[in-house]
């Protein structure tokens, strides 16, 4: 099968009047083909893959997603090859990892994009690893099942970790490659902008970071059966938040301190207590009853349980909401702390019954996230990111303003007496910093174009215009976030 599609795809090439120029190029393979993807890898390859001389040559999804992905390639002029495949989660079946295997050797495969359901991110990487690939994956870098609520499966995500590393460091021995993980606030001209002012001061004044607030909403408002039977950032399986977008804000927030560090000042430990909103507690916030008054007689037609079968479900599921206090630690003595509170349950734009197709950037998901970094009596600065619609596809300049689809802003607060500034405050906003992020654009969602960026910084290596030590997210700088 494997030489017929070869075969295929060779004599596909050689009847384009661009044959050599599509010869020359490299096959990257992508596993996992879901929203994120289709919205962010396969848009930022086709813009930038063929600058860079890559494009995508295999992509893998689970079979009952087929008819999906391959209408999404139903435009391309050249269509990458496809292997449809049965779900899994603790190994690659034998011959799905025969296939690649010899898909990589056969094709000259250099790299890998991993975009697949979280579960299975550790197993797609060893084995890219073992195959000595460049890899290129989503957050979170491993979960588990149950892992809420099991405490020897929370160990599980620092022990995967520290294997993938293992591996990856073992790997550098022979060979630089790349493991860089889509954590793209890192990337973000606006995070940048405060990481440098976090480390000014912390050069001037000798003042280590003191305390941070970090809240993110993803204003997703889940029935209770979209609870039980929804697999796209699941809280069946027993993970919720903290493994979706929650990682992007633990991996901000160690970003943040780690740019205001000061030699001899920094702790040696922490302790971490939280607290979660399951979807046992959701019921008690709003029930059955609330639910035919929000939508009539329609929502018996999407609810198949009563409350207190939901509740018997729901034991065990992932958690909705969290909230966590960091106590950052010198000895016995608390030198430090931060708050951090994740919700996918807030405010949302969502009125109707059924959910929408597009779970990602859809059925009226509307984002909130606020940062608060203090500096001692020195410095302040504030993160603001409000969005007001629920529709993303079209933008203009006006988005960059509070309640837009990209509104960033910036407010910078300083002691300037004491740290030789102008004036005590400025405001920095998104749409300043356009000169410092070409890939955005106003007719596009900012921070998908600054995904684009974490692409753009792949390819790169991949053709030896960024070195090893120029990388953004490489998997030896998230032992933290992990943690």
């Amino acid at each position: 099968y494997l030489a017929s599609r070869i075969t295929q795809m060779y004599n596909r090439c050689t009847s384009c009047p661009d044959v050599l120029n599509y010869m020359q190029k490299q096959g990257i393979i992508e596993i996992g083909f879901g929203p994120h993807a289709k919205r962010v890898y396969a848009p930022a390859m086709l813009e930038w893959g063929s600058n860079y001389g890559f494009y995508l040559a295999l992509i893998v999804d689970l079979k009952e997603k087929e008819s999906d992905v391959r209408s999404y390639f139903d435009s391309y002029s050249q269509k990458p090859d496809f292997l449809f495949i049965d779900p899994f989660q603790e190994k690659i079946p034998e011959k799905v990892e025969e296939f690649l295997t010899e898909y990589v050797s056969v094709n000259n495969i250099k790299a890998v994009i991993i975009s697949t359901e979280p579960l299975t991110h550790y197993v797609y990487a060893k084995w890219a690893l073992k195959m000595g690939l460049n890899i290129l994956m989503d957050k979170p870098i491993t979960t588990e099942n149950y892992v809420v609520s099991d405490v020897d499966a929370a160990k599980r995500i620092e022990t995967k970790y520290l294997d993938l590393l293992q591996d990856y460091n073992r790997l550098q021995e022979n060979k630089e490659t790349i493991f860089s993980i889509n954590t793209q606030r890192r990337f973000h001209p606006g995070f940048a902008v405060v990481r440098k002012l976090l480390t000014e001061i912390a050069e001037k004044t000798n003042c280590p970071i003191t305390a941070i607030q970090s809240t993110h909403c993803d204003g997703q408002w889940r029935l209770p059966n979209e609870i039980v039977t929804q697999q796209y950032h699941p809280y069946c399986t027993g993970y919720g938040k903290g493994s979706h977008s929650g990682y992007h804000l633990f991996d901000a927030v160690y970003q943040f301190y780690k740019s205001g560090s000061v030699k001899g000042k920094t702790p040696d430990s922490m302790e971490i207590f939280s607290s979660f909103l399951q979807p046992k507690g959701f019921l008690h916030q709003i029930n059955n009853e609330d639910y035919v008054k929000y939508f009539g007689d329609e929502y018996h037609s999407v609810c198949e349980h009563s409350d207190r079968e939901f509740s018997e479900i729901f034991n065990g599921y992932g958690e909705i909401d969290l909230s966590s206090i960091i106590r950052l630690k010198k000895g016995n003595d608390c030198v430090g702390n931060i708050a951090i509170n994740l919700m996918h349950n807030g405010f949302g734009m969502r009125t109707w019954v059924r959910p929408g197709q597009d779970l990602y950037k859809g059925n009226g998901r509307v984002k909130h996230e606020y940062h608060n970094i203090e500096q001692g009596p020195f410095q302040n600065i504030q993160i603001h990111s409000y969005q007001s619609k629920d529709r993303h596809e079209i933008n203009n300049k006006g988005d960059y303003l509070l309640g837009g689809n990209s509104h960033f802003d910036i407010y910078v607060f300083r002691n300037k007496d004491m740290t030789g500034d102008k004036e005590s405050m400025k405001v920095i906003h998104l749409s300043d910093l356009k000169e410092h992020c070409p890939e955005m654009r106003d007719d596009k969602l900012a921070i998908e174009r600054i995904k684009h960026r974490v692409v753009k910084e792949f390819l790169g290596f991949l053709v030896g215009m960024i070195g090893k030590k120029e990388l953004t997210s490489n998997i030896d700088d998230h032992f933290m976030p992990v943690q």
